[in-house]
């Protein structure tokens, strides 16, 4: 073989490397792309609840600071980052806001979300805007939120966190009027009670559905 066809072996050679790569890497650019809808194994549902609970723990914590440092409950200001008013004073009682509780604000997990992409988006909420009727008085409580969650994470949230796996379907309204702000959706809040879930009474974190193929876990971090 001569000089000149060697070089164009190695040219090929090259080239087809190349290609391959670029295959490759279009073909895993499309799975990463996929893996919010792809159906979960039971070990990456595990890591979402606990995702889930550790941030709602989280969430716990910097109320309880706050508190230790002068803020009541009624003081705490819930409103999100994304608010064109966050960062107007005073900031000490946002519970978001570096001066106040520095909660670091974070999305739900992609794989974790089922957002059907009609009205309230998936995501984390934490709000004082209700009453849970089996905590101690009948004025609001705090409660965390993660809104739209995929069923095998709230059924793994539910295992985790009262032993079985099976979810209640709540009655008379729906999950956004009983666990989100109504000031991030159309809704109108109501408050929580036995009757629109006898099996969660007692219980302060939980995962439920609406029966129509929407989940939710909440938890009360302050219970009023």
């Amino acid at each position: 073989m001569i000089k000149n066809e060697k070089g164009n072996v190695f040219v090929y050679i090259l080239v087809a490397v190349g290609l391959f790569a670029a295959l490759m890497f279009v073909l895993s650019k499309s799975a990463g792309q996929n893996d919010g809808a792809a159906d979960l194994t039971d070990g990456e549902s595990k890591i979402l609840a606990g995702e889930i609970i550790a941030y709602a723990a989280s969430a716990t914590n910097t109320i309880s600071q706050m508190q230790q440092t002068g803020a009541t409950v009624s003081m705490i200001d819930f409103m999100l980052p994304s608010d064109i008013d966050f960062d107007n004073a005073p900031t000490i009682y946002k519970i978001f806001h570096p001066d106040g509780g520095g909660l670091n604000y974070k999305p739900l997990p992609q794989k974790a979300s089922a957002d059907d992409q009609v009205g309230l988006a998936a995501g984390y909420y934490v709000g004082r805007f209700n009453n849970i009727e089996w905590t101690p008085t009948t004025a609001d409580d705090v409660v965390f939120t993660a809104y739209e969650i995929k069923e095998t994470v709230c059924k793994e949230l539910n295992r985790k966190v009262a032993g079985t796996e099976t979810i209640p379907a709540i009655v008379g309204d729906t999950l956004q009027n009983f666990f989100v702000y109504d000031d991030l959706h159309a809704g109108t809040n109501v408050n929580f009670e036995v009757t629109n879930c006898p099996t969660c009474e007692e219980i302060s974190a939980l995962c439920v559905t609406d029966g129509l193929g929407k989940y939710a876990f909440y938890s009360i971090l302050e219970a009023e």
